[in-house]
């Protein structure tokens, strides 16, 4: 039974990442918890853990001190770390560490899985110096392949290296081609069922060619391609043709795969930028597309990106803000179907829509905690997911968490419709606000609604919705410089002549003589 600690400041997240290990309780034990890495250290050394489960923002002593007296002090022990961001210098302290893993937060439980498991194989596999040295030369070269395979996913993901440098020589293809492209798969199958990196032998491939799969995700693999200096093959045409003949293979097996194919780099240091241009080509997929495809990098793909005007954006936005989960997630589901039954939508049109709600929604929030959540770890999840499926059910669990979040702090969480109404054209003005729309929000009768307003609150709707907007207009006549026609924009009107009438009717002068009255 190997035993391990974890630390990390947020008590839900240690008992969270201790209940999706729940799974290994046969093989792993926890034997203690820390909030800080002070903490961490006094168990390391009362306890004697196999291995660390640990975070990077922490008070007191934060990851990157801990990594480095970790690493002096107990070079076996293994260490594991989970963050909420892809920080280069948060990784850099991990990689010279020796971290088996650098995961991102919110991970899943296979994600944390996979990693212990790895850290126990290292701990069942692990020996001394003198032991490594009898290795002989098929074993050495293995222990390099493995190496130089870890070094290529991390330069594909962006990961921070000491060096490019390749030691196997079943990889020392790659360093010898000037011409160097990566193919990026995604399959609604878990890839490694195919053994692709056999096939690839099996065709003749093996020195223009190597798989590498994705660390944590099952269907998303990684094809670096080199062209042969001295072959008559354009590099564009070697591309597709390898491409396809994989597609083919795949389809033996009925399964269906989607790629997206760099453009041509010159050295494995630039693995990034054509992992960055492949997701643009593989996310210029259609949203209908239902079968084996290929889509190529080329300049300014991914810059035309179709807006989506979902008429029910404001709707969704009342219903977070208010803590309507269920409704929500009905929201949800229409604006799915919505994007399917669009004509001309890309994956990257449905992306970019989702990441502007994201960002209204966390504007709602940054209201009510003065803050806004961190979206880096998000955006990095949503990157690599290529199915409209994938992006419901991800956004469908983020947006309903957020709803809960706001549910007990939610303005709107009070008895009086009316008062509810009022609270919302206060602070939606700005919008095209008509009875019809916020009898809709309320579920009501828009005459009923009107009826009610007057009666509750003496006025009527369209004479209060002004009343507010003309006092957001005067506090800008009054404390800005901005231009007449900016102010009436603002404050909800988008005809000037109108904000004019209804200014000098409520107030009995202009806004150009109100502003030089206050002044």
């Amino acid at each position: 039974m190997y035993r391990y600690i974890i630390v990390d400041d947020e008590p839900l997240i240690r008992q969270g990442t201790i209940k999706k290990l729940e799974p290994l309780s046969d093989k792993i034990a926890c034997i203690g918890e820390a909030d800080n890495g002070a903490q961490a250290i006094e168990l390391v050394e009362s306890l004697s853990p196999d291995f660390i489960i640990l975070d990077m923002e922490m008070p007191v002593m934060d990851g990157t001190v801990l990594l480095a007296y970790l690493s002096e002090n107990h070079p076996a022990l293994q260490l594991i770390v989970i963050s909420g961001y892809k920080s280069f210098d948060y990784i850099k302290h991990a990689i010279s560490a020796n971290v088996i893993d650098y995961i991102l937060k919110p991970f899943t439980g296979e994600q944390i899985q996979q990693t212990v498991l790895q850290a126990l194989s290292r701990l069942e596999a692990s020996e001394s110096i003198s032991a490594k040295i009898r290795l002989t030369e098929e074993q050495k070269e293995i222990a390099c392949y493995e190496h130089d395979s870890q070094l290529l996913q991390n330069l594909i993901l962006g990961y921070a290296v000491s060096d490019t440098d390749i030691s196997s020589q079943k990889l020392s293809f790659l360093t010898k081609s000037a011409s160097l492209c990566l193919a990026v798969v995604y399959a609604a199958v878990p890839l490694a069922d195919f053994h692709l990196q056999q096939h690839i032998t099996d065709l003749g491939f093996s020195e223009m060619a190597v798989y590498l799969p994705h660390p944590t995700n099952v269907q998303l693999g990684f094809f670096i391609l080199a062209l042969p200096n001295d072959t008559a093959f354009s590099p564009r045409a070697f591309y597709t043709k390898f491409t396809q003949e994989i597609i083919s293979y795949l389809h033996t097996y009925n399964a269906v795969s989607y790629w997206g194919i760099s453009n041509t780099i010159s050295a494995l240091d630039q693995l990034y930028a054509a992992y960055e241009h492949a997701c643009i080509a593989l996310n210029s997929m259609p949203l209908t597309q239902n079968s084996s495809h290929y889509y190529l990098w080329h300049t300014g793909l991914g810059t035309d990106i179709q807006e989506v005007q979902w008429e029910k954006k404001e709707e969704f936005l009342f219903r977070i803000e208010a803590g309507m989960t269920k409704e929500v997630c009905s929201l949800l589901s229409s604006l799915k179907d919505y994007y399917q039954n669009t004509d001309g939508l890309s994956l990257a049109d449905v992306k970019y829509h989702y990441h502007q709600l994201t960002q209204d929604c966390l504007m709602i929030l940054k209201q009510y905690l003065n803050q806004s959540t961190p979206s880096q770890s998000m955006q990095n999840i949503v990157k690599e997911m290529f199915t409209i499926e994938e992006l419901h059910q991800y956004y469908k669990q983020f947006f309903s968490n957020l709803s809960e979040m706001l549910k007990p702090q939610s303005v709107y969480a009070v008895e009086d419709t009316i008062q509810r109404v009022k609270i919302y054209i206060q602070r939606n003005y700005q919008k095209n606000l008509t009875i019809e729309f916020l009898a809709s929000l309320f579920y009501m009768n828009s005459s009923y609604l009107s009826h009610l307003f007057r009666k509750t609150t003496g006025e009527k709707f369209a004479q209060y919705v002004n009343s507010v907007r003309i006092e957001k207009a005067k506090h800008l006549l009054a404390t800005t410089d901005r231009k007449l026609y900016q102010i009436a924009k603002a404050v909800g009107y988008d005809n000037n002549k109108y904000f004019f009438r209804v200014f000098k009717k409520w107030e009995g002068m202009t806004p150009e003589q109100y502003r030089q009255s206050f002044q």
